[in-house]
Formats: C-alpha cells, sequence, structure tokens
C-alpha cells in the first residue's frame, strides 16, 4: 500500500515521457505509486518505463497497465480509479513536469487541514513561440471547510479554479464512495469531472505555490493557438461532454451554487462557439451557423431559467433560441470586445 498514486495516462509519448518520469521519480516524499496506464501506444513509451524500472532507485514503484484496446484519456484515467492503491491520488499528463517536493506539500498540507481535495498553482509553458513563454496561473491560498464553501467559489466566476484534473491531490475514498467516474471520451473529460468532483467536497485547500508545469505544444487537442486544421468532430465531442456534464442537474437544483453551476456549464458553450467562430478557416468539414446555435442548451425550460438562474443563465438561454444569423451576430459583436 501507499500513501499517494500518481497516475499517468499516456500514449505513444515516448519523446516527453523519460523526462517526465525523472520528475516524478525526483519527489522528496517516499510513499509514491507511479501508476502508468497505456493506452495500446505503438512507440518505445513502454521501453522507456522499463528501463527506468531496472535503473532508478525507485523503480521497484513504477507499476505498468495496459488497456486491451485503445479507448482515449476518459477511459484512461476511469482504469487508473479502479487500479490506484494509494489514500490519495495525483493525475498528471506525460508530457508534464513538477516540483521535486510537489507531494510532499500537497500531503502536509491535507494533513494539515484533513482536506479531500488539495488543489495547487501552475505554469503554462507555451512551446509555440520562439523562446517558450512561462505564465504563471496563481490561486488563491483558501482553506474551505465547510459543505458548499468550495463549490460556491468554483462556481463564484469563470475559472475560479483549474478545469484540468493534473496538479491536485485528491482522496481516492471520496472518488470511490461517490461513484465518480470520467466521461468515456478525449475531450474535456477531465473538466467535466473536475467540476463535479468540487460538488461533492466538503474541507479542501487551494494553494498560490506553483508546482506544476503544463507543457502546451503546437497542435495539440487543448491548444487551438498554432492549429492549421481543426476537425469538426472536436468541437462537436466538446459540446457532447459538456451535454453529459449538464445531465445531473437535479441533483444540484436548489444548492447555493446552482446558478454559478448552470452559468459555468452554459458560458462554456459559449466559448465552445465563439472558438468555433475564430476558427471557422480551419475547421473541416465547414460548421454551419444551425450546428454553432446548436450548441446552447440549458437543461431548464425558459420559465425555470429565469426561476433558478442567475441573469447570466437567462442571456445565455434566450441567446440560444434566437434565429441562428442573430445569435451569430450577438456572439460576434461580443467577441470583439474581448
Amino acid at each position: 500500500m501507499y500513501n499517494v498514486t500518481i497516475g499517468i495516462p499516456f500514449y505513444n509519448a515516448e519523446k516527453y515521457l523519460h523526462d517526465t518520469l525523472l520528475s516524478v521519480l525526483a519527489q522528496d516524499y517516499e510513499s509514491i505509486e507511479y501508476l502508468l496506464l497505456n493506452d495500446c501506444s505503438t512507440d518505445g513509451s513502454v521501453n522507456v518505463i522499463r528501463q527506468l524500472q531496472q535503473e532508478h532507485p525507485r523503480g521497484r514503484d513504477i507499476r505498468v497497465v495496459s488497456q486491451p484496446v485503445n479507448k482515449g484519456v476518459g477511459a484512461a484515467r476511469n482504469r487508473i480509479l479502479d487500479e490506484a492503491r494509494g489514500r490519495y491520488l495525483f493525475f498528471m499528463d506525460a508530457d508534464d513536469l513538477i516540483r521535486s517536493d510537489t507531494i510532499s506539500l500537497l500531503v502536509a498540507t491535507a494533513e494539515k487541514h484533513r482536506a479531500e481535495v488539495v488543489m495547487a498553482s501552475y505554469e503554462r509553458v507555451e512551446m509555440y513561440h520562439e523562446t517558450p513563454q512561462h505564465v504563471k496561473c496563481q490561486l488563491p491560498h483558501r482553506v474551505f471547510s465547510g459543505e458548499h464553501e468550495l463549490a460556491c467559489f468554483a462556481f463564484s466566476s469563470y475559472g475560479a479554479v483549474q478545469a484540468t484534473v493534473a496538479n491536485t491531490l485528491m482522496e481516492l475514498e471520496l472518488i470511490r464512495t461517490n461513484r465518480l467516474r470520467f466521461i468515456e471520451t478525449n475531450y474535456w473529460e477531465d473538466l467535466a469531472f473536475k467540476y463535479t468532483l468540487v460538488t461533492y467536497v466538503t474541507r479542501a485547500v487551494l494553494l498560490s505555490d506553483i508546482t506544476y508545469s503544463y507543457m502546451c505544444r503546437e497542435q495539440s487537442l487543448s491548444n487551438f493557438q498554432k492549429r492549421y486544421t481543426i476537425r469538426k468532430e472536436e468541437f462537436l465531442n466538446n459540446a457532447a461532454t459538456l451535454e453529459q456534464f449538464k445531465q445531473p442537474y437535479k441533483r444540484l437544483l436548489g444548492k447555493p451554487y446552482f446558478s454559478g453551476w448552470l452559468s459555468f456549464a452554459l458560458q462554456t458553450d459559449f466559448y465552445i462557439v465563439r472558438e468555433a467562430l475564430r476558427s471557422r478557416k480551419l475547421i473541416t468539414p465547414s460548421i454551419s451557423d444551425a450546428e454553432l446555435m446548436g450548441f446552447f442548451h440549458s437543461p431548464l425550460s425558459l420559465a425555470e431559467t429565469f426561476r433558478y438562474g442567475n441573469a447570466r443563465c437567462c442571456f445565455f438561454k434566450l441567446l440560444g433560441i434566437l434565429p441562428h444569423q442573430l445569435g451569430i451576430l450577438i456572439i460576434k459583436v461580443m467577441s470583439l470586445r474581448h
């Protein structure tokens, strides 16, 4: 048994995996299981891992689990949820880096505050510039110890907490007791999981310490800055993931953060459409106005939206039922202001 499992799903990550693993193996915390989920890689990723298993002093703590067929990152993360042996779980991507004291800092914080979840800050390392650019994404230092406190904060403003599950220490018991799962897709599965997780958490801590380097590279699925073509399927799958995220809304109805939760979901719909409009010339095959406006969907009726939502929810609900061309025009005008 271990106190912490670091879970890393990977697929054809040979180019970056060695550096990532050296950063996690360099942790100054002792009781760590390194659980690597192979989603049927066809490159030399497994060889990189085998070499470290044999040569690194912590190699015996590295465990590789393989999927029977390639199922995507959502299914890979679910397999990690099933396989992990630690009290706490910490997810990483296969091409990112962490500080050597990341796990010791997060565990010490969790134990001090009896926290179910600890989120630390991170930096974006934008690799698509001539010289890598480091952008700090810092959380405020906050301690939450009451029911709904974290969720109220998370939905108080857009992006109040990071959407990714990386750089977050989570109690496995909390996840398994509440049967939390990732949506089995390659698109925004971590956003849906993270913003569902916060609705179950009572005790949590946010740290302003930057412990994680999120490496943003050209042609990444999560990075549209330097894409030369974008498949229409990506936008459709993002929207489909959000639809699944909205489905359990009845569980949240009446909670003090419900209007913020609904606003978050509908605002994310808006950002999908805005990004599609900005990148429209790159999308293949082309995407129609009707398809774009179809992304706007509130699980509530118009009357329910006015009753339970806030002003932003009502605006997005009305925007979604306007004639397509008028809705697109309004979004374009709004986009010019940002």
